[in-house]
């Protein structure tokens, strides 16, 4: 990798130790992200046995994201000036009351205003997180903690709907309960989960200064508020990118659950099933990716995982069988996770770590504005046409947004593409193996 002198630092041997901290922060997501898939899986379903039409899924879903993107810049403050300790345990506290309000409230105003809620702890959250990992993980283990904290998210995510799917059907079953009520209950169960991760935030350690070395870019270290400027001008052309690419994937997954039960007339528990092991096939793969993308390079990775998105999305609109809308929802499904984690890498590693909490919001709210326009816009679109015209208006999306990143990407001043997989650069984040 190079240093901000220019200095080329190779690991070789074994692999970097991992620090007890980095075990602790990444347990400690993946508790607080099962409870969100958990009640996420759910919470489509619920607003279903209340009657209320695909219109009010999507705004949930857009309210979910627009309290996200309320939280990011307060987050990134609080991360900036206190440490992200303080943002994690902040989230895990709001992000649990949203949820249990989520589970009682049954008219659109009030179901709006609970998801805002947890999304404000879920966007705290977000902004936090990856900081706390550059802090704990030395730069040589970077790729691989990024790449083990998202995999095993999605793999405990997963495992997380496949419960929610069978809970509604036992509770119904066991104890007598009527649809609603036996949603709702499992609804809690979620918000339970969310709460259990405040104990282990406490744990962390206060963050109060980075691990050494820390390598940055040479304009980043430069220090000083012009330092941050040049670090604006760079990073926020690109985050304008990184939104309109996730605007595609965010247009169509608050609806594959009851695409499956609609277009393939399988049960919930069914869909479960396939989304329980659609995420842990996600998961595996994005755990072994830190590796291969530190190999190859970023871009090449980014460029190879970005292209397969518009095609399965195309593919998924198409389709009749359901084993092949099974296999094609599973690789739409694994380009974002695979991309995020090097996208966060890529960024906070240009920026110095006084400002990685600025930078984590700015790259979080293009995530949540893409999700807010995405949501919405799907859930008219399904209520006005058919999935076909929403999964082509994805792919499609998917396409742009693809495009232009790369392109922007291919801007980036020549140091953040490495000449070859023997050596790459710090402000790739990417090490030898």
């Amino acid at each position: 990798m190079t240093g901000a002198d220019g200095t080329r630092i190779f690991y070789h041997g074994a692999s970097p130790k991992i620090p007890p901290g980095v075990v602790l922060v990444i347990g400690a997501n993946v508790v607080f992200g099962t409870g969100l898939f958990f009640h996420a899986f759910l919470y489509n379903f619920y607003l279903e046995a209340l009657g209320h039409a695909e219109t009010v899924m999507g705004n949930a879903a857009g309210a979910l994201t627009l309290g996200g993107l309320i939280a990011l810049l307060p987050a990134g403050r609080v991360t900036d000036r206190l440490s992200p300790k303080a943002s994690l345990l902040l989230a895990s506290l709001v992000v649990s009351a949203g949820l249990a309000l989520g589970a009682f409230v049954e008219t659109p105003g009030a179901i709006y205003a609970a998801a805002a809620l947890a999304g404000m702890g879920g966007g705290a959250w977000r902004v936090a997180a990856p900081p706390a990992l550059m802090r704990l993980a030395a730069p040589a283990l970077r790729p691989r903690a990024f790449a083990w904290n998202v995999g095993l998210l999605i793999a405990s995510g997963g495992l997380g709907m496949a419960v929610a799917g069978s809970v509604p059907g036992w509770l119904e079953t066991h104890l007598g309960l009527a649809l609603l009520p036996a949603i709702r209950l499992a609804l809690l169960v979620g918000a339970a989960g969310g709460a259990f991760s405040l104990p282990l935030f406490a744990l962390l350690p206060s963050f109060a200064e980075p691990p050494a070395p820390v390598i940055v870019p040479a304009h980043a270290a430069a220090g000083g508020d012009a330092a941050g400027g040049r670090v604006g001008r760079a990073i926020l052309p690109l985050v304008g990118f990184v939104g309109l690419w996730m605007l595609g994937p965010a247009l169509a997954a608050p609806f594959l659950n009851i695409f499956f039960t609609r277009q393939f007339a399988v049960s919930v528990a069914t869909v479960g099933v396939i989304f329980a092991a659609a995420h842990l096939l996600w998961g595996t793969a994005v755990f072994f990716s830190g590796g291969l993308a530190g190999r190859v390079g970023l871009l090449r990775f980014l460029t190879f995982t970005l292209v397969l998105f518009p095609a399965a999305m195309v593919g998924l609109s198409l389709t009749t069988g359901l084993a092949v809308a099974i296999a094609l929802f599973i690789l739409q499904g694994l380009i974002a996770p695979l991309t995020n984690p090097l996208i966060d890498q890529l960024l906070l590693a240009r920026a110095p770590v006084r400002r990685h909490g600025a930078v984590s919001s700015w790259r979080n709210a293009a995530a949540d504005l893409s999700g807010l326009a995405g949501a919405s816009l799907g859930g008219a679109l399904l209520a006005r046409g058919s999935f076909a015209l929403l999964l082509g208006s994805a792919a499609a999306l998917g396409a742009l947004g693809a495009t232009g990143l790369l392109v922007a990407l291919g801007r980036i001043e020549p140091a953040s593409e490495p000449a070859s997989g023997d050596a790459l650069p710090a402000t790739d984040a990417g090490v030898s193996p």
